[in-house]
């Protein structure tokens, strides 16, 4: 829509402006770069790319481990506690004890441990992400689609979100519920939109499905808090976990090691939990329909 348009060109403004490389791509140019003409025009930023976010994290625990560090699975954690000068930390299978403790469960706050950190889980609305993922495309849909593996978001309220994968899969991915997927037929809005999208995949077979936790904050930004010295948290991606994370938590380490606050790129502020939050079912579930409304109108 021109709305949306207008919305891009300002956002591709400031990328030049601030000397990235980044242009606008025509209705035409868009449709080559994506294989389909469902968007009428696109900022390309060749900044990006893509990764496998479970092998990108599996690959930053074996450099932590190679640097020294020692990684617990399946240890959820039940209190975090200040004893003798010291933060413990304990878990079903034992305690550690540290100077200092950095929360960084996101969305997943609060969720694996109930009572813990209330507050802090109250300072966020955990929602869900849904993805699904194709068959593998034919030769010569690989040829048009995404034909040098490109990745792309869109302007909807209720953004989309994809790329093909090193098997040739084309992968979908949208916001769902707040809840946790029950069937896959929890999917099947995002398996229209991607038919929607792309009409010459409608016969292939959606062969994966899957769905994951982002934490979205008041103001849409990440948040760093320490309401005690030594306990340091940070989470509120919106969506944008994979790179601005992996950012905040090397600055957060480095504050960690030296005490400096200068490192960190966000100021440290208090937590904040989100007004009438145990009502968050009803009244995100009422933007979501507004939302989907806007999305409606604007198509």
């Amino acid at each position: 829509t021109k709305g949306a348009e207008a919305g891009l060109q300002e956002n591709l403004k400031q990328l030049v402006d601030r000397g990235y490389k980044a242009h606008w791509l025509s209705a035409d140019e868009a449709a080559a770069q994506l294989g389909t003409d469902t968007w009428h025009g696109a900022i390309m930023d060749t900044r990006g790319g893509t990764v496998q976010p479970f092998g990108y994290s599996r690959g930053l625990c074996r450099a932590a481990q190679q640097e020294g560090a020692q990684v617990f699975g399946a240890s959820p954690v039940s209190e975090v506690k200040r004893e003798g000068g010291k933060w413990v930390v304990r878990t079903p299978r034992g305690s550690v004890r540290a100077d200092r403790v950095l929360l960084a469960t996101n969305a997943y706050t609060g969720f694996h441990s109930p009572g813990l950190n209330d507050q802090l889980a109250r300072s966020i609305i955990p929602a869900a992400s849904f993805l699904v993922a194709t068959e593998p495309l034919s030769d010569n849909l690989q040829k048009t689609i995404l034909p040098e593996g490109q990745c792309f978001s869109d302007s909807r309220k209720f953004l989309l979100y994809g790329r093909k994968d090193a098997a040739g899969r084309m992968l979908l991915g949208g916001r769902g519920f707040l809840r946790e997927p029950k069937s896959r037929r929890d999917f099947k809005h995002v398996e229209k939109a991607l038919r929607q999208a792309y009409p010459m995949l409608s016969d292939l077979k959606f062969t994966h499905h899957w769905s994951g936790r982002i934490a979205v904050t008041r103001d849409y930004l990440p948040h760093v808090h320490e309401p005690e010295p030594g306990l340091m948290m940070a989470l509120g991606y919106t969506g944008r976990g994979v790179a601005l994370a992996t950012a905040l938590g090397g600055a957060m380490g480095t504050y960690a090691a030296t005490g400096d606050k200068g490192h960190l790129p966000l100021p440290v502020t208090p937590i904040t939990p989100i007004p009438f939050h145990g009502a968050r079912a009803i009244y995100a579930g009422a933007i979501f329909a507004w939302y989907r409304a806007l999305d409606a109108l604007a198509n």
